[in-house]
């Protein structure tokens, strides 16, 4: 803050230098002129170089490294719970998580980072399946999205639950709901591997 301040009044001081010599300087004072006008036109390339370029470098950055929806990396909304999972602070990182989708109930990747949370940190595989069960039932997904979280709730009835007929029954749903898609052909791949087939 200091620096504007001091910044400005010196550029005050220079327009009023600018301006002095104009008026009160004769004709013929054309080297001081001259003087006068190179000294504020490198007092305004300074400001440029302190105050714009960097705006105009942040924009550029902004608009080459964010993501192709022009959401820029900075917004991320999961970037607190990232952090807290970095300090192991895990079931705070699944708090922060939670209030990203009390914000946008569409947010898969959260939805999904809560439940793997759940599942590898936290040893939680019924709070895992009880997440991923609430995003489903909760809200209409797209297919793509409905069938991620299907294939989800079944790998965790599997892996970490160890029951092969709930996951089983879920892979069956998918083969129903969405059928003749590249997610029932996975589905039916996976059943045949469990021998459900």
């Amino acid at each position: 803050m200091v620096k504007p301040i001091i910044l400005g009044t010196v550029g005050v001081g220079v327009a009023f230098l600018v301006n002095y010599v104009y008026e009160t300087s004769s004709d013929d004072d054309i080297f001081f002129r001259l003087a006068v006008t190179v000294f504020a036109g490198l007092y305004a390339g300074l400001l440029f170089l302190i105050f714009l370029l960097p705006a105009i470098s942040d924009g550029i950055a902004r608009l080459m490294f964010s993501d192709p929806g022009g959401v820029a990396q900075t917004d991320d909304a999961m970037r607190e719970s990232r952090a807290l999972q970095a300090q192991g602070d895990y079931v705070g990182a699944v708090e922060s998580l939670r209030q990203v989708v009390t914000e946008d109930s569409h947010n898969r990747l959260a939805w999904a980072e809560m439940a793997k949370i759940q599942t590898n940190q936290l040893e939680d595989s019924e709070g895992a399946l009880a997440m991923l069960t609430e995003a489903l039932d909760g809200r209409e997904w797209e297919v793509d999205d409905a069938a991620f979280f299907m294939f989800r709730i079944s790998e965790v009835h599997l892996k970490n639950m160890d029951n092969r007929d709930a996951a089983v029954q879920i892979l069956q749903q998918v083969c129903t709901i969405f059928p003749e898609t590249r997610h029932s052909a996975n589905a039916t791949h996976q059943l045949r591997e469990l021998g459900a087939l």
